[in-house]
């Protein structure tokens, strides 16, 4: 990306001398334009304006997306069934630490494939980056989430989404590789199985734990020690201090073989359906420049 050089040193100092400035203002010049930014909204750090940080967010959307549909989505799944593998030789207790783990990695996968529908939703509007990396998975964006899932086949989510539907693509089916209309049909039912996987994050215990995780790591395998508390032997719990409430919350998940598989079995489908939406998006968006190309547009 071509720089020009600033016209004065960055940052700049408020302006003092001019009455139109008020004087709290901190003005910079961007090392990609040169125009003047306020610096007031921003950290003093800050070298680009916003219109040039958008720019650069766009110009490495596609290494991101596809590095991430690589690497960054199979992590999940890679670190689950490490885990999962991992309990045959533990103890009770280990297990149900390795349990809580699993379950953290699920929450986890659904996190950044939710970031990522709600990103690719709003693409138009702001950076896909931006949407993705700021997400959090909470009761407000679960909510919304639900709102715009809930009910709706793969054909919805991907207008929705504003992809082709597999019977846009099954239309156009003579002048489509035989190749990717097979993993066209494939992307579009693993996108809808892995969006019913994280729709099961609405259940209340889940979206208890997942906010319980952001502020704090201590489980116990035992509440013995708190008064009017009690658990199952197979279960393990988060405990969570809240010092504004004045309270000590406890959020407790049954630990066994087969509902860990299940959550294993969700991770996977998860991670599958943000690879492929990842592959739809990117397809779909190199056909139409193709075409735009081709056509003189």
């Amino acid at each position: 990306m071509s720089r020009r050089t600033p016209s004065e040193p960055y940052p700049r100092q408020p302006y003092q001398a001019d009455a139109d400035r008020p004087h709290d203002i901190a003005i910079a010049n961007c090392e990609d334009c040169g125009d003047e930014f306020d610096l007031t909204v921003s950290d003093p750090r800050t070298r680009v304006c916003a219109p040039c940080w958008d720019r650069s967010l766009d110009a490495i959307e596609t290494a991101f997306l596809d590095n991430y549909a690589k690497f960054g989505a199979k992590a999940h799944r890679t670190v689950a069934e490490a885990l999962f593998r991992s309990q045959a030789l533990a103890d009770p207790d280990d297990r149900k630490v390795i349990g809580m783990r699993i379950v953290e990695e699920y929450l986890n996968a659904a996190q950044d494939l939710m970031a990522l529908y709600v990103a690719l939703r709003r693409r138009h509007e702001q950076p896909l980056l931006t949407t993705f990396t700021n997400f959090e998975l909470n009761p407000a964006s679960v909510a919304a989430f639900r709102i715009l899932t809930s009910g709706r086949n793969s054909d919805d989510l991907l207008r929705d989404l504003q992809l082709p539907t597999l019977a846009d693509v099954d239309a156009a089916r003579g002048e489509i590789p035989r190749k990717d209309w097979r993993q066209f049909a494939g992307a579009v039912l693993a996108i809808s199985n892995g969006i019913e996987r994280v729709q099961k994050v609405d259940q209340g215990v889940l979206l208890e734990l997942a906010d319980g995780l952001k502020q704090s790591s201590a489980l116990t395998h035992k509440m013995d020690w708190l008064p009017d508390r009690a658990m199952n032997p197979d279960q393990v719990a988060l405990v969570v201090l809240n010092q504004r409430r004045r309270v000590l919350m406890t959020h407790a998940l049954a630990i066994h073989e087969p509902q860990l598989e299940v959550f294993i079995d969700a991770i996977d489908k998860i991670t599958a359906a943000a690879r492929d939406l990842i592959w739809l998006y990117l397809h779909v968006r190199d056909t139409v420049a193709l075409e735009d190309r081709q056509s003189g547009r």
